[in-house]
C-alpha cells in the first residue's frame, strides 16, 4: 500500500487548486449561406462585433476562385465569374456531402455553366475540378473558413492575451444529415480551428431575438422562417423563463424548445433566379438564336443579370435588364414585370405553407397558438411570398409577421451566442436551447447469409441532444459468429460494421474474468451539433473484487487528511457538541501528563477496528473486430484530411509571400515617382545637398526602377524587390547623412558665436566697473555714482546683452501691459 505523508499530500492539494485557469479565447461565428456568409467575432475586449470584408462589407458572397495559384473571395471570386467561369466556385454549399450522381450536383450544374465536377477519390463526394488541378468540396470550404479566421484576427486588440481564434461555431440547415454535417466539421479541422457547435438556422435566430427580450413563465410559441438561397425551413420554438432549477448569476434562465421543424430542400431565392433566368434566356434565343447555349461566360452573366433583376423587383413593379456584348457583340436589354414573375413562379407558391403544417403537426398545434412569425433571410423580402404567408399560413392576420430582427444578420450572431454558450468560457445571460433530433437512428442486424435478425432503435425521434456517448445493449443469437450492423438515419444507411470471431471474443474475456453478467453493447454517440457516430462494439462484463481489509497502521496522515479535506469542503473537524463536551471535560479535571496522554493515545490507537473495503464491481470489456464499410458518400479519412492540410498550408505561405511582395513593389514604385517629384521640381532640401552629376544618377536610378517593375516586377521574388528597394534609399540616406552634417556645422558655429560674445560683454562689464570712484561726500559720491552708471549703461547697450536701470541696482518690473523682452541669439 502507497502511503501519502501528510506535507506531501497538502502540497498536492494546494497544487491542484492553484492550477490556473486557460486564458479566455476569441470564438468566431459563421452564417455560411448558400449565396452569402456572414461571420461575427466575440472575445475579450471585442463584445458581438460583424467580422468586416476587406472592403468593409458586412457580407460576401460565398465562395472561392483561383487566379493562376491566388485565390480570390467573395465578391472578387464573383467578378471574375463571368470571365473564368470555370475556375470561380461559388454557392457550392449543396454539394457537401453528395456524390457527383445526386440531384444536387444536377442542379448545381444547371445554376452554375463551365463547372466541371468529378468524383473525389473513393469517397463517393464533389471534387471541382480546374485546368491543371481538382479541390474536393471540403478543401473549399476550408479556404473559406481559414480566409474569415484571418479578418477576425486582424480584429483582435494587438494589447490583448487572445491572437489567434481556434474555435468557431457554424450554422447549418436543419436537414443536413450526418455526412453533411461531417463534412463541414472535416472543413474546419483542415481550417485548423475547431467546431464547438453546429447551430441550426432556425435555432440560431430564435436565440438572437431571445437574447434582448423577457418572456414570462407560460410558453410562448413563435416561428421563425428562414427563405434562403436554397432552402426554406419553418422552426417552431417556444420561449420560457424562470423554470426551478435554472438559475444562474442570480437569475433565471431562458429556455428555448424546437417543438417541430418543417423544411423544403429546393425552396429559395436560387429557385426564382433560375425563372428570371429562363425568362431572359428564352427572349435572345427567340431574337438572336439558340447560339448562346454554347457559350458557358454568356449563360453566367445572364445568371447574375437575373439575380439582379429578382431583387430590384421586390421594390420596382418593373425594371430593365440590360447586358452588354452578351454573345457575339450582341447587346441584350429587355423589360422584365413584377407580374410576369410572378405568373412564373405560379407553381412555386403552394409550397409556403408545407414546412408550416409540418413543423405544427410535430408539435401538436395549431396556427392560432402561434404568437409570432419570424421572418429570415433575403428571400423573405418577395412581396409575393408575403402574401401568401399572411393569406394561407396565418388566415389574413398580418399582425402576427414578425420583423424586428436583422434578416440577414440574426443568425450569425445566434450562432456566435450559442457558441459562447457551450464553451463556457465567457458570462453570458443563460439560454438553455433543447434541439432534439428530428430522425430515427436505427441498426439493422443480420447475419452472415443476409438474412435480417431484427431491427434496434438506438436514438428514438426526438430524443434529446445532449452529446453524452452512449452504451446500448444488442440481443444477438447464441453461437451467431458473423454478422452485419448497418446504421441508418432516418432509413438512409450512413455505413456499415461487419463483425467478425464474435465468439470467439466473448471466450476470452470468460477466461481470464470472473464475469457475473455477460452482455453485447456498441458504443453510440448523437453529439450536440447532431452528429451520430459508433465508436466501436464489444462484450462487456461486471467482475466483483474480492473483500481486502484496509490497513490502519497510518492513523495519523489519515486523520491529517480527513482535516485537509474538510477544511477545503467548508467543513470543521468535529461537531459543536464534541467541542463543548471536551472544553467542559478538560475545565473540570486536572490536564493530564505527558505519559498519560502517550499513554491514552496508544490505547485509542489499538483499540481502533480496522476498517474493510466493500466489494466493488468493475466493467471488463472485449472489443469485437469489425469491418467499416460505406454504402454512401464517405466523410474524409485522416490521410486525406492531412493532404488538403498540407496543400492549404502552401497556399496560405504564397498568398502570405504575395501579400508581402505586393507591399515591397509598391514601395519601390511609389519611392521611385517621389525621388522623380523631389528632383525635378527642384525641392531646395534635396538641392542644395546633391551635386547635378548625383542628381541626374538618382533620376535615371528612379526611371530604372520603374522600367525593371513593368517589365519584371511581377515575376519577381522577394529578395530582389527588397534589393532594388535598399538601393533606391540610397538617395534619401545621401541626403540625410549631408543635412545632418550640415545641421551639426551651424549648431557648432552658433556655439562658438554665443561663447565669444558672452566672454566679450564679461570683459566689458570688468572695465565698466573700474570706471566707477567712490565719492568724498554724499553729494558728490551720489552725482559720481550716477555719472558712473550712466556710463556702465551705455556700455551694457552697446553690447546688446543687457540694460540697466539708472536708480535702482535691482530688476526692474515690467508694466503691466509690457511684455518682457529677450534678446536672440
Amino acid at each position: 500500500m502507497i502511503r501519502l505523508r501528510p506535507l506531501l499530500f497538502l502540497t498536492f492539494l494546494i497544487t491542484l487548486v492553484l492550477i490556473p485557469a486557460p486564458a479566455l479565447a476569441a470564438i468566431l461565428g459563421i452564417d455560411f449561406g448558400q449565396s452569402t456568409t456572414k461571420a461575427a467575432l466575440v472575445a475579450p475586449g471585442v463584445p458581438f462585433e460583424i467580422v468586416l470584408t476587406r472592403d468593409s462589407k458586412r457580407k460576401d458572397v460565398s465562395g472561392v476562385a483561383f487566379k493562376g495559384e491566388e485565390r480570390l473571395y467573395g465578391s472578387a471570386a464573383a467578378g471574375i465569374a463571368p470571365r473564368t467561369p470555370s475556375t470561380a466556385f461559388l454557392h457550392f454549399k449543396p454539394l457537401l456531402g453528395r456524390s457527383v450522381s445526386s440531384s444536387e450536383a444536377e442542379g448545381y450544374l444547371a445554376q452554375h455553366p463551365g463547372i466541371e465536377l468529378i468524383p473525389s477519390g473513393n469517397r463517393s463526394t464533389v471534387s471541382l475540378k480546374t485546368a491543371d488541378s481538382s479541390f474536393p468540396v471540403e478543401e473549399l470550404l476550408a479556404m473559406s473558413i481559414s480566409h474569415l479566421k484571418t479578418l477576425g484576427e486582424e480584429m483582435l486588440p494587438k494589447s490583448s492575451a487572445t491572437s489567434r481564434i481556434y474555435d468557431v461555431a457554424i450554422t447549418v440547415p436543419p436537414y443536413f444529415d450526418s455526412v453533411q454535417r461531417k463534412a463541414i466539421i472535416d472543413a474546419a479541422d483542415i481550417a485548423g480551428v475547431r467546431v464547438t457547435a453546429l447551430v441550426p438556422d432556425g435555432v440560431a435566430t430564435a436565440i438572437n431575438y431571445a437574447s434582448a427580450r423577457s418572456f414570462g413563465n407560460e410558453k410562448q410559441y413563435h416561428f421563425v422562417l428562414d427563405m434562403g438561397a436554397g432552402s426554406t425551413s419553418a422552426t417552431l420554438v417556444s420561449f420560457q423563463e424562470g423554470q426551478e432549477g435554472s438559475h444562474r448569476f442570480g437569475k433565471s434562465a431562458l429556455n428555448i424548445t424546437v417543438e417541430g421543424v418543417g423544411f423544403d430542400q429546393n425552396l429559395g431565392g436560387d429557385l426564382l433566379d433560375q425563372r428570371i433566368y429562363e425568362i431572359l434566356l428564352a427572349r435572345f434565343i427567340e431574337a438572336h438564336g439558340d447560339g448562346i447555349l454554347s457559350s458557358p461566360r454568356a449563360l453566367v452573366r445572364l445568371h447574375k443579370e437575373a439575380e439582379r433583376v429578382k431583387t430590384i423587383l421586390s421594390a420596382n413593379t418593373e425594371v430593365k435588364a440590360s447586358v452588354e456584348s452578351l454573345y457575339d457583340d450582341i447587346d441584350f436589354r429587355t423589360m422584365v414585370s413584377r407580374a410576369e414573375f410572378e405568373d412564373a413562379i405560379q407553381d412555386v407558391l403552394p409550397r409556403i405553407s408545407k414546412p408550416f403544417d409540418d413543423a405544427l403537426q410535430a408539435a401538436n398545434l395549431d396556427i392560432l397558438d402561434i404568437q409570432s412569425v419570424i421572418l429570415m433571410g433575403g428571400t423573405t423580402r418577395v412581396p409575393i411570398f408575403q402574401q401568401v404567408l399572411v393569406k394561407d399560413v396565418l388566415k389574413g392576420d398580418a399582425s402576427k409577421v414578425s420583423k424586428n430582427v436583422n434578416a440577414d444578420e440574426a443568425a450569425v450572431m445566434g450562432a456566435t451566442f450559442r457558441g459562447v454558450s457551450v464553451s463556457k468560457q465567457f458570462k453570458s445571460k443563460e439560454i438553455n436551447v433543447l434541439d432534439p433530433a428530428i430522425w430515427e437512428y436505427d441498426v439493422v442486424v443480420s447475419d452472415s447469409d443476409g438474412g435480417i435478425i431484427g431491427t434496434m432503435t438506438l436514438f428514438p425521434k426526438g430524443s434529446p441532444v445532449t452529446g453524452n456517448r452512449s452504451l446500448i445493449e444488442l440481443q444477438l443469437p447464441e453461437n451467431l459468429e458473423d454478422a452485419t450492423l448497418k446504421f441508418r438515419e432516418d432509413g438512409r444507411p450512413l455505413f456499415t460494421y461487419g463483425l467478425h470471431s464474435i465468439q470467439e471474443s466473448k471466450k476470452k474475456l470468460l477466461q481470464s474474468n470472473n464475469c457475473t453478467e455477460l452482455i453485447f453493447v456498441l458504443d453510440a454517440e448523437l453529439t450536440v451539433s447532431r452528429v451520430f457516430d459508433v465508436h466501436g462494439v464489444s462484450w462487456q462484463c461486471n467482475v466483483t473484487r474480492p473483500v481486502v481489509p484496509a490497513e490502519s497502521d497510518d492513523s495519523e496522515a489519515e486523520d491529517f487528511k480527513q482535516k485537509v479535506f474538510n477544511f477545503f469542503k467548508g467543513e470543521k473537524s468535529s461537531s459543536p457538541e464534541e467541542s463543548t463536551t471536551a472544553s467542559e471535560t478538560t475545565t473540570a479535571t486536572e490536564a493530564p501528563t505527558d505519559s498519560e496522554s502517550m499513554t491514552a493515545s496508544s490505547s485509542t490507537t489499538s483499540k481502533r477496528p480496522q476498517a474493510t473495503v466493500p466489494p466493488k464491481p468493475r466493467v471488463v470489456k472485449q472489443p469485437v473486430k469489425y469491418a467499416l464499410s460505406y454504402s454512401g458518400s464517405r466523410n474524409m479519412g485522416r490521410a486525406t484530411k492531412a493532404s488538403s492540410t498540407a496543400r492549404l498550408r502552401a497556399f496560405d505561405k504564397f498568398d502570405s509571400d504575395r501579400h508581402a511582395r505586393d507591399a515591397v513593389r509598391n514601395d519601390v514604385e511609389s519611392y521611385s515617382y517621389r525621388i522623380r517629384e523631389w528632383i525635378e521640381y527642384e525641392q531646395q532640401r534635396f538641392m542644395e545637398h546633391l551635386s547635378e552629376e548625383e542628381r541626374q544618377t538618382f533620376l535615371r536610378r528612379a526611371a530604372g526602377a520603374l522600367e525593371w517593375l513593368y517589365d519584371e516586377g511581377e515575376s519577381m521574388i522577394l529578395d530582389k524587390l527588397e534589393e532594388k528597394m535598399k538601393e533606391l534609399k540610397e538617395f534619401e540616406k545621401i541626403v540625410f547623412q549631408r543635412e545632418k552634417q550640415k545641421l551639426a556645422s551651424i549648431e557648432a558655429e552658433l556655439r562658438a558665436s554665443a561663447s565669444a560674445a558672452a566672454a566679450e560683454v564679461s570683459a566689458e562689464v570688468d572695465s565698466a566697473e573700474e570706471l566707477v570712484i567712490p565719492a568724498d561726500g554724499p553729494e558728490e559720491g551720489a552725482a559720481e555714482a550716477g555719472t558712473s552708471t550712466v556710463a556702465t549703461a551705455t556700455i551694457l547697450t552697446s553690447t546688446e546683452t543687457l540694460s540697466f536701470e539708472e536708480s535702482s541696482t535691482a530688476e526692474a518690473e515690467p508694466e503691466e501691459n509690457e511684455e518682457p523682452q529677450h534678446d536672440e541669439l
